[in-house]
């Protein structure tokens, strides 16, 4: 078995994968509330359950919790943790600018999505930030665009507005809505599922083929029902990626194709 740790900007993710990158068990903590590496590992002890693990990766978007999770992987499983960063073995081709500014969340999950997916594939991660990424079909990752997370961009509503509500995020009936609550309901789900047709057609149009579109992260699982371009809803994507990225560190993996100067 090993553990996966997936640092967000809201969540720690503690996950036990089995030797096919399963995940059989996890658990959350917060990433905001100053917790030390004793908070962490006491979640990952209970974890465990007192079960061994061979190893332990972590992908990280708070670089100031990087080894404090890493202690505690450490301290409670007796593991030296990979952190996966752009010298990873990810087996893809990073074919982007600057890629040691590559986030750790988005390696794990394009790799896991260009081994387990036909290619190319589009991979729309909807968490703090909604990341739309882009995998060619000769395993090179060409890069994507960014923007606010569903729940962020209601916060800045809710705090840059004097009446506007802050809301729970669902969908309600209808697009065209008749009272507030319901209406910035159908912003945030509609238009993010509105969003994600356009950037599929748009994406596949700039790269002349039709693509595999997967989607990931908490808040995908409202988007997607309301999309008109089939999709894929694969909730534990990062995770499966950080044991593929491990075992293929250890050899247990070897990249398949002409891969070039992949790592």
């Amino acid at each position: 078995m090993l553990l996966a740790i997936d640092i967000g900007n809201t969540n720690v993710v503690l996950a036990l994968l089995d030797a096919e990158d399963r995940v059989l068990e996890e658990r959350r903590a917060p990433s905001k509330d100053g917790w030390t590496a004793e908070q962490y590992a006491a979640q990952i002890r209970a974890l465990l359950c007192g079960r061994a693990v061979r190893g332990a990766a972590v992908s990280s978007v708070v670089p100031e919790l990087t080894g404090v999770l890493s202690a505690a992987a450490r301290e409670a499983a007796g593991v030296t943790a990979l952190v996966v960063n752009s010298d990873s073995p990810v087996g893809l081709t990073l074919a982007i600018e600057q890629p040691e500014t590559l986030g750790a969340d988005i390696l794990a999950a394009d790799a896991a999505a260009a081994k387990e997916y036909p290619l190319p594939v589009i991979v729309f991660d909807f968490g703090t930030a909604t990341t739309v990424t882009v995998v060619d079909e000769q395993r090179r990752y060409r890069g994507g665009v960014i923007l606010p997370g569903i729940k962020l961009g209601m916060q800045a509503l809710f705090t840059g507005t004097a009446q506007l509500p802050d809301i729970r995020i669902e969908a309600p009936a209808h697009v065209i809505c008749t009272e507030t609550v319901e209406s910035l309901q159908a912003g945030a789900v509609y238009g993010a599922a509105a969003m994600t047709d356009g950037l599929v057609e748009r994406m596949e149009s700039e790269l002349g083929q039709p693509c595999t579109a997967v989607v990931t992260g908490g808040l995908g699982r409202f988007v997607v029902p309301h999309c008109r371009r089939r999709l894929v809803y694969d909730e534990h994507l990062l995770l499966r990626g950080l044991g593929m990225i491990w075992r293929r560190a250890q050899g247990e993996i070897h990249s398949c194709g002409a891969m070039g100067n992949a790592v």
